[in-house]
């Protein structure tokens, strides 16, 4: 744990009791709820969108146009005693009550910190620098067009590493991710008068089983669905390194590709630790059972960037239920503080599983409820709209309809 030593002229520091920072699905909860009740907030993000990261490998896989992942912020924080400020976030000063901005410093009463997560890669040599990750609309767009000039390329060269796709994690993203690329890219190969064999789907995970969230029968039929599409499954190997044009396995094979897409993990915003929170190994803040910073108090932290250990010392995964359920509550918890009422520790309601393999096959865990084909892509389908819903009511779910009706 750092300290943070910057200080800021405060005479010249705008002020608000509430400030939100990062407009994920934890910081947009928030947002949602502090209207609810009519609680006067300001909204920090670089972006002035709000995007769907559950959905990116739908969007790289070129399902729909790339507006249709997205939804602008000012269709969210309609309230006017909300404020919103497109801007990035270069420091915390917890201890001050000071924000370092691209657009200048604030100051302020309550903060939660909504910043979000990225890639982690594990100090695994080249990873960082060969490989495409997934983490935002512009990730998805850069695959997308990666893997277009890849199939034009092998028009000309009949290179075959061009039409070698290598994903390295066989978690939620990596499997959905692949579900896509096996659909998509033989169509794209049939435009291009290419024949489907010379594809190759490769998908390589550090353990002996993909997709650990959900039941084993829906695991079991996830890999048979990939098998018959022709995705080769590399069980129990680790990436140990990545080159400009190669993969090195645990195993000792080398796979020769011009496409590698790493999808095994995530960590919390640098910004939590540069700016002094304590933080675990893959940089998550450790906050209390009332989702407060374990150093400051009046910080609350939510989503990627926290760790936060269940009744069973489980620690929460990474996922967008656990931040949107995070988000909603410490804006609860917030509003309780300012009104010098009981807060309530947080406590994670998993609602169930949907896992998509291309826009026609899915499976699905809904309770005590296992599911395959056409029903698990109708119930990932609603929630999509039932999210759209919270987020910006009947507006947002009209507007956005192609998001989560596909004909």
């Amino acid at each position: 744990m750092s300290d943070c030593h910057w200080e800021a002229d405060v005479a010249g520091v705008d002020h608000t009791d509430i400030v939100i920072v990062g407009a994920g699905y934890a910081g947009m909860a928030a947002a949602v709820e502090f209207q609810k009740h009519h609680t006067p907030f300001t909204l920090l993000n670089k972006h002035d969108y709000h995007y769907f990261k559950t959905l990116l490998h739908e969007a790289a896989g070129g399902r729909a146009d790339l507006s249709n992942f997205a939804i602008a912020i000012e269709d969210v924080v309609r309230d006017p005693m909300a404020k919103f400020l497109k801007t990035n976030v270069v420091m915390i000063n917890p201890n001050e009550h000071l924000i370092e901005t691209s657009a200048g410093i604030l100051s302020y009463s309550k903060l939660m910190i909504a910043l979000g997560g990225q890639t982690a890669f594990f100090r695994i040599p080249g990873l960082k620098e060969h490989s495409l990750v997934l983490n935002t609309l512009e990730d998805s767009k850069r695959i997308r067009r990666h893997i277009e000039s890849k199939v034009m390329s092998y028009s000309q060269t009949e290179d075959s590493t061009l039409l070698r796709f290598v994903i390295g994690g066989g978690g939620l993203t990596g499997v959905e991710l692949m579900g896509e690329l096996a659909d998509f890219l033989p169509r794209l190969l049939e435009e291009n008068d290419i024949n489907r064999d010379r594809l190759e789907l490769i998908l390589v995970h550090s353990h002996d089983d993909i997709v650990p969230g959900i039941d084993q029968k829906l695991r079991d039929i996830v890999k048979d669905k990939l098998l018959e599409r022709k995705v080769k499954l590399l069980l129990n190997e680790r990436v140990i390194e990545a080159k400009p044009c190669a993969v090195v396995l645990s195993g000792g094979e080398t796979i020769h590709t011009q496409t590698f897409i790493w999808a095994g993990g995530v960590s919390a915003n640098p910004v939590l630790e540069s700016s002094g929170f304590s933080v675990d190994q893959r940089g998550r803040a450790i906050v209390n059972e009332h989702l407060q910073s374990v150093d400051h108090p009046d910080v609350y932290i939510v989503g990627d960037c926290a760790h936060y250990k269940d009744k069973t010392g489980v620690v929460v995964p990474q996922t967008g239920q656990v931040a949107e359920q995070m988000g909603q509550h410490a804006a609860k918890n917030v509003i309780a503080a300012l009104h010098g009422k009981h807060q309530k520790p947080f406590v994670y309601r998993h609602h169930g599983l949907a896992v998509s393999l291309g826009p026609h096959y899915g499976v699905a865990e809904v309770g005590h409820l296992r599911t395959s084909g056409f029903a698990a892509l109708a119930l990932k389908d609603g929630s999509k709209a039932k999210y759209l819903m919270h987020l910006g009511g009947i507006h947002a779910l009209i507007y956005k309809r192609k998001q989560w009706i596909h004909v």
